[in-house]
């Protein structure tokens, strides 16, 4: 069984290594974003037949750039629009946070997460992560999404700040949502054996 999964905004791969720990030995392909240093090395490219994970933006950057390879397709905490739901506001306030203050600010973003601390201000990589956010501003991938031929599950969290639940309904209403009533955004980093249990159930459930 083989997996790739990507991360979301401000973090690196590192996110999904408990969560790799319950996968039951299955081969996993990493792709890292670039906006954060510290995380394992990434890959930049994965088998056709493997199933993608795609944390927040990192699902998004799978139905931009995964050209559908994949043979199932897991949302966690993830979104095809970010900017159709979220006021330009809030992004546009990053981005002047990303300018004055970096490190400030992905620290109060990291709180605001779940994640406090994740990573020391010398592992930021500005450009990269400014650039993440005019993905988040710019990016509409619904119709990628509506043409997916695979399989799809979403997990989603009841407390989440960055893609609140009324969100997620919106988008993932006909692929049906497993909730976790905690986790903030970052279900991997809180509940990974959770996480595992539901992806695995998906994998083992999907057509050979």
């Amino acid at each position: 069984m083989r997996f790739v999964l990507v991360h979301g905004w401000g973090f690196h791969a590192g996110i999904f290594a408990d969560f790799i720990g319950h996968l039951q030995g299955a081969e996993v392909t990493l792709v890292d974003l670039g906006f954060v240093a510290g995380g394992p090395k990434g890959a930049s490219d994965w088998s056709a037949d493997a199933i993608a994970v795609g944390h927040s933006l990192g699902l998004l950057w799978l139905l931009e750039n995964g050209g559908g390879r994949f043979r199932g397709l897991v949302s966690v905490q993830g979104f095809d629009c970010y900017s159709c739901h979220i006021p330009p506001s809030r992004l546009a306030a990053l981005k002047r946070g990303l300018e004055w203050d970096p490190a400030g600010t992905l620290q109060a973003f990291w709180r605001s997460c779940g994640a406090a601390g994740f990573a020391l201000p010398g592992a930021l990589n500005v450009p990269r992560l400014d650039e993440g956010l005019d993905w988040l501003m710019h990016w509409d991938a619904r119709g990628a999404k509506g043409e997916l031929k695979c399989p799809v599950l979403a997990l989603a969290s009841r407390d989440d700040p960055i893609v609140p639940p009324s969100m997620t309904e919106a988008i993932w209403q006909d692929a049906g949502i497993v909730w976790s009533p905690d986790g903030g955004h970052v279900l991997p980093l809180k509940h990974p054996r959770w996480c595992a249990r539901h992806v695995l159930e998906f994998a083992h459930a999907l057509p050979s």
